[in-house]
């Protein structure tokens, strides 16, 4: 099972929110309204701040910007979201493989999954790597955990979990299918693209059963 970090696993919209809001105070960049705000989690950091107006000449200096923010006091404001721990104790006790797949720089993400006491139900902790890496998106992220746990998605029985399409967008070229799950920061046409969709944990638990 691959499962996405921001906005599926975690709850970490409140130090991204903070982050990304002073970064473009820094820059002089108007905020947007806080419905706006909400599609922060979920692409790649250098997608999501052109999205929200950095030009490509100031993007790597915000880039770096927002991500000195977020290593000294932004990823640590984070939550797990509720169903989370009996669900992965559930499915570690099952013998389910679990790995993340998460844009994430992975050495952010296995600092989070520390923090939050959740590292220990992971087989591989999957990110993207920040420091001028190949894994810059979500299907390069997806193409290394596989590579580095021998997962096949011709012969395992392989699951991505997320919120958004770009979930989606990297495990379908890869034969893998994909649930959201609502309560991130996907939207209904997002939902609609995917597999399957799960409102709730019971929602998603009978989904894992029947796969």
């Amino acid at each position: 099972m691959l499962i996405d970090v921001d906005g599926t696993l975690i709850d970490s919209y409140p130090g991204i929110r903070a982050c990304a809001v002073q970064t473009m105070i820094d820059f002089g960049l108007p905020v947007p309204a806080e419905e706006q705000l909400h599609r922060l989690p979920g692409p790649p950091l250098p997608v999501t701040l052109q999205n929200f107006g950095f030009s490509p000449e100031i993007l790597p200096a915000a880039v770096a910007q927002f991500r000195s923010y977020y290593r000294a006091t932004g990823w640590s404001n984070c939550r797990l979201f509720p169903g989370w721990e009996e669900a992965l104790t559930e499915w570690k006790e099952a013998g389910i493989t679990l790995c993340t797949a998460t844009s994430k720089d992975q050495a952010v993400a296995e600092k989070m999954l520390r923090y939050l006491g959740a590292a220990q139900f992971f087989d591989f902790i999957g990110g993207a790597d920040d420091m001028g890496g190949t894994r810059q998106n979500k299907r390069a992220v997806i193409e290394w955990v596989l590579a580095s746990t021998g997962l096949r998605p011709d012969i395992d029985h392989l699951l991505m979990m997320g919120d958004r399409h770009h979930d989606i967008d990297g495990a379908r070229p890869l034969g893998i299918p994909t649930v959201l799950v609502g309560w991130g920061h996907g939207s209904p046409a997002e939902y609609r693209a995917a597999d399957f969709f799960a409102s709730d944990f019971s929602e998603l638990k009978a989904i894992v059963d029947r796969l």
